[in-house]
């Protein structure tokens, strides 16, 4: 039987990212790509679920409010 890893996928929106550092967990993930993308602080990660022969995470920014 033959094991086989699966690369990791974090999709922001319709651009898929690469996996950095697969040593990182997803929340670590997040962090790195928020320096990039500002919208991402406090921000959370989903995983999705496999598709094909990657696990893909969904990363989501924060939802800002107004107070009005």
């Amino acid at each position: 039987m033959a094991t086989i890893k699966m690369q990791r996928v974090f999709r922001m929106g319709t651009v898929d990212l690469p996996d950095p550092d697969s040593d990182l967990t997803p929340e670590q993930v997040l962090e790195h790509y928020a320096n990039q993308y500002p919208q991402l602080k406090r921000g959370k990660v989903e995983e999705q679920g496999a598709e094909g022969d990657a696990i893909v995470f969904v990363m989501k920014a924060s939802e800002f409010k107004a107070n009005g």
